[in-house]
């Protein structure tokens, strides 16, 4: 597969350039924000396998274009299959089926996402982000899944999936506790404050914060590193650290995210938390009834 909407590049380690085995993953969308639309997750599918076939790169670096990490999921490009859009969603000839397909492809597109993410979570690799902007929603669950976070002094970190009208469905609610406490991820999860970079490394977001422009340069100081170190003792020990860090990761729990995130795409307060988004206007929730208040006569 051409890869459009993600960039990847196998580069030589710094500390020894005759090896390429230093591997880059650029988020390739920046006129979007590296929104993650539909193409972005089918591609990060094929590449974590193409990656997990690839002995020999050693170090992953996952990052954005332009100016940001990634703005989360593209709602411009899920409006349309959940009734949200300005026009009737043009999905084709499916005559009286045109509505149920609708249905389909959301549930479609959030089953790739959640495969896409759970194949970049395991990948043998190490797998470093590094976070050169905004990573919100999506883009903060992304981050979450990485072993390691270095962050640019420009990097603002939110988990706005909830006051969207979603709720994280890619590992967040898991990953983010244990990085920051259960407190904190509640209030970022239910709030959806954004905090800075310098903030995040504080309460343990994030592993290291540089300069903007030293982001890349100190990132790949420390994959060459890594990749320096014996080839067994690393993937060992990257396992191992794995193994443990996701010993409450279930089968029931990623079920559990994806039944969520396809209950909450068929309400209407999804459907006003994308308006409000596109908009740009506050969001008028009135979940779950609406046109069916009991409390009104």
């Amino acid at each position: 597969m051409e890869y459009k909407a993600l960039k990847w590049d196998i580069i030589g380690n710094p500390l020894k350039p005759e090896d390429k085995t230093i591997g880059i993953i650029t988020m390739n969308r920046p006129e979007n924000l590296n929104a993650v639309d539909v193409r972005m997750r089918v591609e990060l599918d094929i590449l974590c396998d193409e990656i997990r076939h690839n002995s020999h790169i050693r170090v992953v670096i996952l990052t954005g274009e332009g100016r940001g990490f990634s703005a989360g999921g593209d709602l411009k490009s899920e409006a349309g299959p959940v009734g949200a859009g300005d026009e009737d969603f043009d999905l084709g000839n499916f005559g009286p089926y045109k509505e149920l397909a609708g249905y389909f492809f959301n549930d479609l597109r959030h089953e790739v996402l959640q495969r896409a993410f759970r194949k970049l979570e395991d990948l043998p690799p190490v797998v470093i982000a590094a976070i050169n902007g905004p990573a919100v929603g999506i883009g903060l669950e992304m981050c979450t899944l990485c072993d390691i976070r270095y962050a640019s002094e420009r990097a603002k970190l939110g988990e706005v999936a909830v006051p969207a009208g979603f709720l994280p469905e890619s590992g967040g609610a898991r990953n983010l506790p244990k990085l920051v406490g259960v407190g904190r991820a509640m209030e970022m999860i239910l709030t959806g404050r954004i905090i800075e970079g310098s903030e995040a490394e504080k309460i343990g977001l994030v592993d290291r914060v540089v300069p903007h422009e030293n982001l890349m340069e100190e990132t790949l100081k420390l994959a060459g590193e890594i990749a320096s170190n014996p080839y067994l003792s690393v993937r060992h020990a990257k396992a191992l650290v794995k193994y443990y860090w996701n010993q409450n990761r279930t089968e029931e729990g990623w079920s559990r995210e994806l039944e969520g995130i396809k209950e909450i795409t068929r309400t209407k307060d999804c459907q006003e938390g994308i308006r409000a988004f596109l908009s740009k206007r506050e969001p008028e929730f009135r979940g779950p009834y609406y046109d069916q208040d009991p409390f009104k006569s």
